[in-house]
């Protein structure tokens, strides 16, 4: 009978342990996934979208520039640009299709929301806990 119960317990601690492990690996795996893109009224800027170890990175303004001879001229010449990215804790580095290595940038998570900081603003975060104003941050869809 007590031998029983030992094993009962035993059972439920281990469905538990189970449990326990399947969340933290589940935790683990979170996807930061999806288009950042500048957490403000932004009138020129950058989206980057981070899709299954890809991105997308583009340039946008709400501006228009002409030549001499009034032909719109592309402000960006290059962008968008597309290519590969992986993650390292918070760091992400991104290598362009031609294999080109693009400035590192990382992944923080504030007042719930998930942003991609800049090797600069993430160094301010760290020391401040201040978000640069514009930060890019995931899911939102400001600008033009």
């Amino acid at each position: 009978m007590i031998v029983q119960g030992v094993f009962k317990a035993m059972s439920r601690l281990r469905a538990q342990l189970v449990t326990l492990i399947a969340v933290a690996s589940l935790a683990a795996c979170v996807s930061h996934d999806g288009k950042y893109s500048p957490a403000c009224q932004a009138f020129a800027g950058d989206r980057i979208e981070l899709r299954q170890g890809q991105f997308v990175w583009e340039k946008f303004s709400d501006s228009v520039v002409v030549d001499s001879y009034g032909t719109v001229v592309n402000q960006y010449p290059g962008y968008p640009v597309r290519g590969n990215f992986h993650t390292e804790g918070r760091k992400v580095s991104m290598e362009s299709n031609t294999g080109e290595a693009l400035a590192e940038m990382y992944l923080v998570r504030q007042g719930g929301r998930h942003y991609l900081l800049t090797s600069e603003q993430h160094a301010a975060w760290k020391e401040t806990g201040r978000l640069a104003d514009c930060a890019l941050a995931l899911g939102e869809e400001s600008g033009t």
